[in-house]
């Protein structure tokens, strides 16, 4: 039996204990959860069940043809997102092409090692769509956890870009 999925997992957890405070890994919980696991569950649905544009090797669980560990490592993943956006919102602009490139990279690394296989589906495409994710977890986020400077204002680029100003 495959553990890819297993393991990443708990590569993505072990990187969450180890970056996020247990007190903000409690409170995000729940964005992290609706998020990276039930919105991951769902993309996963549509893309693998429904549109048939991927199909994963088998795994370790696997329902309706998802790895759960998959959108468990989501999970973990999105709790990452969530506490850097809390703590430094000012680099949202990084933070959401960081992890954009980042979910791209994994897509692109266990399509390499076979671990998934695209049909009518680009790595491309994969990178548009995780702009898209990372937007809307962004405004989720917002939403959930009232943080005002989060979002579209006429100094996020500048903000983003302080830290060169700062050197």
């Amino acid at each position: 039996m495959e553990l890819y999925w297993f393991t990443q997992a708990v590569a993505y957890w072990s990187l969450v204990l180890f970056l996020v405070p247990i007190i903000y890994i409690k409170k995000l919980m729940p964005f992290a959860f609706l998020g990276g696991f039930i919105y991951t569950w769902i993309v996963q649905l549509f893309a693998v069940d429904i549109f048939k544009r991927w199909a994963f090797k088998s795994d370790l669980v696997m329902i309706y043809n998802i790895p759960v560990f998959f959108t468990l490592s989501w999970f973990a993943v999105t709790t990452i997102f969530g506490y850097l956006l809390w703590r430094f919102p000012r680099y949202q602009v990084w933070f959401v092409l960081f992890f954009t490139l980042w979910a791209t990279a994994m897509s692109y690394t266990a399509q390499l090692l076979n671990q998934i296989v695209l049909h009518g589906w680009s790595i491309t495409e994969t990178f548009m769509f995780a702009i898209f994710s990372h937007v809307l977890l962004l405004y989720v986020f917002k939403y959930l956890h009232h943080v005002n400077e989060l979002g579209a204002k006429e100094t996020m680029l500048q903000d983003s870009l302080s830290w060169l100003k700062d050197r």
